[in-house]
């Protein structure tokens, strides 16, 4: 019977864990050796939705007139907003401490050794080391940027999303090494701030992982807000600059004259920009300790641990959740699977693999779940598909915010496969196709509900409803 239970890393996985696991009966321990959140609140998800709301506000007041709103003097406080970022991180985290109290969590803070799959070794922060023995240890360890064999690779005008939300101002321009997630959700804050922005992409499109039809669109609509984007680009190198640069100034009056220059292979030319810094988001990879790692066996692809479908490793009672698996590297699902494993190890829950949305907030934003156009022909299974645009909303004109439209992949039973949103709020919307995909709900089902108007909300109704041949 298991009732002692370690857990290693207090982000999203491991404290939602320790949480369910408390209120299941388990004996818990968390271990962190850093910052309880992990990177989703400490540099990740909270600080950058932060800063992204700040930046979309600024920009929407720059392009107030285009509402009968005229304002002559927008000034960003780059500093402020900072500070305000600080203050939810330090908000959060306290908030999170608390329920690890209120559930009598065991939280030590301090680097954890596996020794076995039982003991967990760690030194404390002021040198000393403690042993733990628990029925279950739980690896939830997170990830880290990739750095890839890039010649110049470890110039100091390289930095990661880490770095720049760190940033005491913001650059006078950026080049962003990858056009995924984080580097399109930067580029896009980035842009809204004001600083000249440039991505560089291997894949023919930007977020290759999502609906062509999204991606495409978002990428025309980024280069009309003056974002310069390359796709099928190979970087090849990185060179420091100096006084050979043109220079450039900052909002304040300051002036630089040091960057970086990107070079890449676009359409088989060698080609560069110029830029005060370099982004670099070319994907993640598990943390853990290599030594530990080989020692205790557990298997692994380089890149993330293995899990079977209980997110068992490949030693029985360790088991890894959260991104160090590379499931899904998102924080909605690390919390799903803190609180799926405990019900398993502790109440004998069966595992069940839901439906995972995803969710850019790049502007406009992107809200996504289940199978792209190209996944289903991929799998060669059946489907209609129909768009409704965010233009044939009478509240997303009242908002100014007619760019965009629903798509969704419908199965020969009627039932979505995949729902694809670009636009205002879509990150909200995308919840609808939650509820009737898990729910397995038809077309008709859907048509039956009654949506108020007038509401973004409404526009999914029109969406169900523009499918009157099923």
């Amino acid at each position: 019977m298991i009732k002692d239970i370690i857990i290693i890393g207090g982000g999203p996985a491991g404290y939602e864990a320790a949480l369910y696991g408390a209120r299941y009966g388990g004996n818990i321990t968390l271990i962190e050796d850093h910052k309880i959140g992990g990177t989703c609140l400490n540099y990740g998800c909270i600080p950058t939705k932060t800063l992204i709301e700040r930046g979309a506000l600024y920009n929407k007041m720059m392009h107030a007139s285009e509402m009968g709103i005229h304002n002559d003097h927008v000034e960003l406080d780059y500093e402020s907003m900072q500070n305000q970022k600080a203050k939810i991180i330090s908000d959060l985290a306290k908030g999170i401490m608390g329920q690890l109290k209120k559930e009598k969590v065991n939280y030590v803070e301090g680097f954890a050794k596996v020794e076995n799959n039982k003991t967990v070794s760690v030194t404390l922060n002021d040198g000393s080391t403690s042993r733990f023995l628990g029925d279950a240890i739980v690896l939830a360890t997170g990830s880290k940027s990739i750095k890839p064999n890039i010649k110049g690779i470890e110039n100091e005008r390289i930095l990661t999303s880490k770095d720049i939300l760190e940033m005491k101002r913001l650059p006078v321009s950026i080049t962003i090494v990858g056009g995924g997630v984080i580097g399109m959700e930067f580029a896009s804050m980035l842009n809204h701030m004001g600083v000249n922005v440039s991505v560089v992409e291997y894949e023919k499109n930007i977020l290759p992982t999502i609906d062509s039809s999204i991606s495409k669109r978002l990428k025309s609509l980024c280069q009309q807000a003056g974002i310069d984007i390359h796709t099928g680009s190979k970087v090849i190198g990185f060179e420091s600059l100096s006084s050979d640069m043109e220079e450039m100034e900052y909002k304040d009056g300051s002036k630089v004259n040091k960057g970086i220059r990107t070079v890449f292979i676009e359409k088989e030319k060698e080609v560069h920009i110029d830029s005060e810094y370099v982004l670099l988001s070319v994907g993640r990879m598990g943390v853990w300790d290599q030594e530990t790692i080989e020692n205790i066996g557990i298997a692994h692809n380089n890149r993330f641990i293995q899990v079977d479908t209980n997110y068992e490793t490949s030693v029985d009672g360790i088991y890894a959740i959260g991104d160090v698996n590379g499931l899904s590297l998102l924080a909605h699902a690390a919390y799903n699977q803190g609180r799926q494993l405990m019900g398993y190890l502790l109440r004998n829950h069966d595992i069940h693999r839901p439906y995972i949305p995803s969710c850019i907030f790049t502007d406009p934003e992107i809200g996504s779940i289940g199978l792209s156009e190209e996944e289903a022909k991929e799998k060669d299974i059946k489907f209609k598909s129909q768009k409704t645009l965010y233009g044939a909303s009478g509240k997303a004109m009242a908002m100014n915010a007619t760019t965009g439209f629903i798509k969704s992949l419908i199965s020969e039973e009627g039932k979505i496969i995949g729902l694809h949103i670009l636009g205002a709020h879509s990150t909200d919307l995308i919840h609808y196709g939650i509820i009737a995909m898990e729910g397995g709900l038809t077309i008709h089902q859907l048509q039956d509900m009654v949506f108020a108007h007038p509401t973004l909300g409404e526009l999914f109704s029109d969406h169900v409803h523009s499918y009157y041949t099923f």
